[in-house]
């Protein structure tokens, strides 16, 4: 809807783009992918806290004439450019026949799971995860106690959902 202005929640948001993908009926080799994603970033709030410091400290330098503000300013910069690679490293992906970690950078398969071979799926969630609306879906294995863990994720019972639904429709 063009020129409508339209407020979402991060939820609502994260479900309409996971929507999207599903829709589009990408395939991967034989396979569908039904959900993919990478983990929020709010999940690193705790290293733009610390570039926040910096950069008080920075401007701090600057505004008392000392030297030594641009080696702050450099470093919070790299942080913040290490909190996007970080994001960007793993990549989720739940298809018709298995979870997925993937390198984001490289698009080689990290770690994956058989959906015959999922034993259980929960969600890990701390304090302040839960009111950052963030959290970690764990996948184990049955046979040898493989876990992929998929951390940082917006609405991890929506893709706790996606994954048992698609568990129920497998082929047999």
């Amino acid at each position: 809807m063009a020129g409508v202005l339209c407020h979402k929640t991060r939820t609502a948001a994260c479900r309409e783009k996971s929507q999207i993908i599903m829709h589009e009926n990408a395939m991967f080799g034989k396979e569908t992918i039904l959900w993919e994603g990478y983990a929020a970033w709010s999940q690193f709030i705790w290293l733009y806290l610390i570039v926040a410091m910096m950069m008080v400290r920075a401007a701090l330098l600057v505004r008392s004439g000392a030297s030594g503000w641009g080696g702050w300013l450099v470093g919070a910069v790299t942080l913040l450019g290490t909190a996007a690679a970080l994001r960007r490293w793993g990549r989720y992906v739940v298809t018709s026949r298995r979870v997925v970690l993937r390198n984001g950078w490289t698009g080689r398969d990290i770690q994956s799971i058989e959906h015959q071979e999922i034993r259980e799926v929960s969600i890990k969630q701390g304090p302040l995860a839960d009111l950052m609306g963030i959290g970690t879906v764990v996948i184990q294995s049955r046979q040898d106690d493989a876990v992929i863990q998929f951390r940082g994720l917006l609405d991890p019972e929506d893709v706790t959902q996606r994954i048992q639904a698609a568990l129920v429709r497998r082929p047999v």
